[in-house]
């Protein structure tokens, strides 16, 4: 061989070499950078969760010096250990394979697998993180963003811990299970049950004592607590969906909800507001039951229906509608559930049951209905199009006639003399105050602003809390996803800041539906074709997703939910009371010894901030509204200086007599 050709070749072999070390070289790095970040990641936030004081120091990195020095050696020890249980897992498999006598492992491979165990470490400076003193209301951004890094963290985590999926065992012979899987499944059914009971009671006896606690501190009012518990008490003493605190004396006024009118009868166990605060509870509570039955026939796993439950209990925004006075259309949540789990189940006798009470909600339950029947059509499901179509045609014949017959304005708004117009929740997308006309041309004509107005800050902030502790799966059910437009629609043009918030009602025209596809869109991820492109195990990565929202859904309602006190949550307008104080506890006794002694059927003129306590009769209305009262249950320090003063005037002349005071509260007679 020529000498120039040997020596090409000789320096072929040698690149050949230096590419192959070179490529060993950079796999090696990769390998050690990863036990390296553990190292700080653990290190330090081991550190701050052992030095909590530090954690508003970190936030603005101002840690002095001497702490700075501590951390260093904490994230030293930290490699040092890591190192030295990288080098025993490593001998241990050595050792391992020798006495099985198998090939010895590769210490190349043994670290990619320690680091694929340990990458959970990643999470170690989040938690600390979040313990900020009122990030959650400072920094909104910053918390979302925190716990969506902890959520993917944790996703990841676990796809490396979770064993890889093995084929069903499938028993020979008759078809039948034998004796040990039949047990297991019993009992695994037994505790799934009990633990869907556990989360219905918890969630049930929890809120309903919040809501109390919060009611006896005076944070709920005649509106709208008041209007609902007047409205249970006409319903149940013959006068349907009467409310003398309203225009017209009608909350077909404002909405036409008959299932107030067949729930009524439960005002005759405690004819007080306070039953209106357990029923909510425990009603909400009762979802858990459908979110259970959709996740386990969709997922096959009881473990992950019953975690998905959890999730449930833990949402910030059905526990912001809940601790929100009462409204019907809160009670929405459960029932579309429901609703949705006879439609998955294709029990079609049940869906057409549930369909009844789906109606009786509210009037506008009955749009929400027509998506649902568009997704039996699409999901091409049997006799689904057919049910569908069905289902359209019912819900647009009851709105139509519930907007005509039973309700004093047939506008899609609600305006009229004699109604309560919803018009002002759009009022930016109606500029010329032409009702439901001017919507329509705004969104035909000047898509650019309505998509301004859909995609505001406050209303991405208000996604991202409703759908972080889900992980946005509901947008990846590819037909079901339809079913979240009608109430995307609702709440993202509107420019009344309550209806696109966590803490009131409006979010139950989204609630049940990101519940109901969750799963859906799990099982459709699990065998879709990203995952078999990516080479991903799909079971085993679907229960990694279900994991990393478990964790997204616990650190979301830490921070925005009800259930720990942190910055942010509210019912509604104001923030919740956790207790009461002793004041707080007298001034309760005082009003219900008050209010017991106030006849049955005597007229009440009172307040908005203590009228929902004297709302249970046949005449509770507004002062100095209305004057003509038997008696005043008031808060004085509502009262504007001129009302006060006319009081007094009538005080004097005889017109009413004081019968009690407790500081701004007072009870007053009438004597002529």
């Amino acid at each position: 061989m020529p000498v120039l050709s040997r020596v090409r070749t000789r320096l072929s072999d040698v690149a050949a070499s230096m590419d192959a070390l070179s490529a060993r070289l950079g796999h090696g790095v990769t390998l050690a950078l990863w036990p390296a970040l553990y190292a700080v990641t653990l290190g330090s936030g081991a550190y701050t969760l052992a030095h909590l004081g530090t954690v508003s120091a970190l936030g603005n990195n101002k840690l002095p010096e001497h702490d700075t020095l501590q951390m260093a050696i904490w994230v030293g020890v930290t490699a040092a250990a890591l190192g030295l249980l990288y080098g025993v897992e490593a001998l241990a498999a050595f050792l391992l394979a020798s006495r099985r006598g198998r090939p010895r492992p590769s210490g190349v491979t043994i670290v990619a697998e320690l680091n694929r165990r340990f990458r959970f470490a990643l999470a170690a400076p989040l938690i600390p993180a979040l313990t900020q003193a009122n990030i959650e209301r400072d920094s909104p951004k910053e918390t979302l963003f925190l716990i969506a890094l902890l959520g993917a963290i944790t996703g990841l985590a676990l796809y490396g811990w979770l064993p890889p999926t093995r084929a069903p065992v499938t028993a020979e012979g008759d078809g039948d299970a034998p004796a040990p899987y039949a047990r297991r499944e019993m009992l695994e059914k037994l505790a799934a049950t009990v633990a869907v009971a556990a989360l219905w009671a918890g969630y049930g006896f929890f809120f309903s004592r919040q809501s109390i606690i919060n009611h006896h501190a005076l944070h709920t009012s005649v509106i709208d607590l008041g209007y609902y518990d007047n409205i249970f008490w006409q319903s149940a003493h013959g006068h349907p969906l009467a409310c003398s605190f309203i225009k017209a004396g009608y909350h077909g006024s404002a909405h036409f909800d008959p299932i107030l009118v067949v729930l009524s009868p439960l005002h005759y166990l405690y004819p007080r507001a306070e039953m209106l605060l357990v029923l909510q509870s425990v009603w909400l509570g009762a979802g858990v039951v459908p979110v259970y039955l959709i996740a386990h026939r969709k997922l096959g796993s009881r473990l992950a229906a019953v975690t998905l439950a959890a999730m449930y209990t833990l949402y910030p925004a059905l526990q912001g509608a809940n601790m929100y006075e009462f409204h019907s259309l809160t009670l929405l949540t459960p029932v579309a559930l429901t609703l949705l789990y006879f439609l998955e189940a294709g029990n079609h006798r049940g869906y057409w049951i549930v369909l009844a009470p789906m109606l009786l909600v509210r009037e506008d339950a009955s749009l929400l209905t027509c998506f649902i029947g568009a997704y039996a059509i699409l999901s091409r499901r049997p006799q689904g199009a057919r049910l569908g179509w069905v289902t359209i045609l019912i819900c647009l014949v009851y709105f139509a006639i519930a907007k005509r017959v039973f309700m004093t304005s047939s506008d899609i708004f609600n305006s009229g003399k004699d109604s309560v117009s919803f018009a002002y929740y759009y009022e930016d997308l109606i500029p010329n105050h032409t009702g439901a006309k001017g919507f329509v041309i705004s969104l035909l004509t000047n898509p650019v602003f309505v998509l301004k107005t859909a995609l505001a800050e406050a209303k991405i902030l208000y996604l991202v809390t409703l759908f972080l502790p889900l992980l946005f799966l509901p947008f990846f059910a590819r037909v079901g996803r339809l079913m979240l437009a009608y109430g995307l629609f609702f709440c993202l043009l509107a420019t009344r800041t309550a209806v696109f918030s966590v803490h009131f009602q409006y979010s139950s025209l989204l609630i049940p539906i990101a519940f109901a596809l969750t799963p859906v869109a799990l099982r459709q991820i699990e065998d879709g074709r990203l995952v078999r492109a990516a080479g991903l195990d799909g079971p085993r990565y679907w229960r990694a997703l279900l994991g990393a929202a478990f964790v997204a859904s616990l650190f979301v309602s830490w921070k925005f939910g009800g259930i720990l006190e942190n910055a942010t949550f509210r019912g509604g307008f104001a923030p919740v009371a956790r207790s009461l104080s002793p004041k707080e506890k007298e001034t309760v006794a005082w009003m219900r010894e008050q209010i017991d002694k106030i006849p049955t059927g005597a007229s009440v003129g009172t307040t908005n901030r203590v009228g929902a306590h004297v709302a249970d009769r046949r005449e509770a209305v507004f002062y100095p509204e209305h004057a003509k009262v038997d008696y005043l249950f008031l808060d004085e320090s509502e009262l504007k200086s001129s009302d006060m003063e006319k009081l007094n005037r009538q005080v004097r002349d005889g017109t009413f007599e004081m019968v009690s005071r407790h500081e701004k509260l007072a009870v007053y007679r009438r004597k002529r």
